[in-house]
């Protein structure tokens, strides 16, 4: 049974993923990624997988769906902050 709840929280990740976008592409252009520490990225990642994890236990797909990809532009950042503070 699909819930509103599960409709607004997938439009809310979805909006995190675009706001995400222009970070990720800027650290691109510059080869640089200086705005946030590695451990919030991190910790940011790891956070939006466990709530991943929690969405399809509750059998919240879209949730979850939406949330991992989050999640994964946040592993992509710590990747660029790893790769770039080199």
């Amino acid at each position: 049974m699909l819930l509103w709840q599960d409709i607004v929280l997938t439009i809310i990740n979805f909006g995190f993923m675009i706001t995400a976008i222009p970070a990720i592409y800027r650290n691109y252009q510059h080869k640089e990624a200086k705005s946030q520490s590695l451990s919030m990225y991190l910790i940011t990642a790891i956070l939006l997988s466990v709530m991943a994890y929690v969405f399809l236990t509750l059998d919240m797909l879209l949730s979850c769906v939406s949330t991992a990809g989050t999640g994964i532009m946040w592993y992509f950042l710590t990747y660029q902050k790893i790769i770039y503070s080199k």
